[in-house]
């Protein structure tokens, strides 16, 4: 049986062969995740969360180095690095820009409010 892996804030999920990478499961859900790498775990673009309880592998040297002890502690790793070898949950971390644009509604809202 081929491992799940799930998306949030999407709530995609994709069935993956074992080693795969989160970066390649993404793309065979339509999620794009960003990087400019080339998926070599060089520009840390691609970080997300990879929640608790999922069955993916170590962080190997490369990655601890790019991505520091304390993220890989909070879950965070790089999608083009970490391969799934179970039953994943990645949380997707919101771009930039739409981060930006979200805050900007969110503070327009509670103007309208008070």
């Amino acid at each position: 049986m081929m491992p799940k892996i799930t998306f949030t804030p999407a709530m995609r999920h994709v069935e993956v062969r074992t080693g795969e990478t989160i970066l390649r499961a993404a793309a065979k859900a339509r999620i794009v995740i960003s990087q400019r790498c080339g998926g070599k775990g060089a520009c840390t673009m691609c970080k997300v969360k990879v929640e608790p309880g999922s069955l993916v592998s170590p962080a190997q040297e490369k990655e601890k180095r790019m991505i520091g002890e304390v993220d890989l502690v909070c879950g965070m790793r790089l999608a083009c690095q970490t391969k799934v070898q179970g039953k994943t949950q990645v949380q997707l971390q919101e771009n930039r820009l739409a981060a930006v644009v979200h805050a900007q509604l969110e503070k327009q809202r509670q103007e309208r409010e008070e």
